[in-house]
């Protein structure tokens, strides 16, 4: 079951709901306002192989001297 983004066009705030069929997301209503004048908003989603780890880790991890994300210490 999906769970869907959505924003009140009243109010502005930004909310997720369970939405099992197309009843329930014509029913639906802005849990702060109770507006029931919601957009579904775009979902942002990556989809790859493999492990994933932030880019500006280096290959060899975090130094183990210091903890700096970018890799060993250069002055070591």
């Amino acid at each position: 079951m999906p769970i869907y983004e959505y924003v009140c066009e009243s109010c502005n705030h930004e909310f997720e709901e369970l939405a099992r069929s197309p009843s329930d997301r014509d029913a639906m209503k802005c849990p702060a306002c109770e507006s029931s004048e919601v957009a579904r908003e775009l979902s942002v989603f990556t989809a790859g192989q493999g492990e994933s780890r932030p880019a500006n880790l280096s290959p060899g991890g975090p130094c183990s001297t210091c903890s700096d994300p970018n890799g060993p210490c250069p002055l070591l």
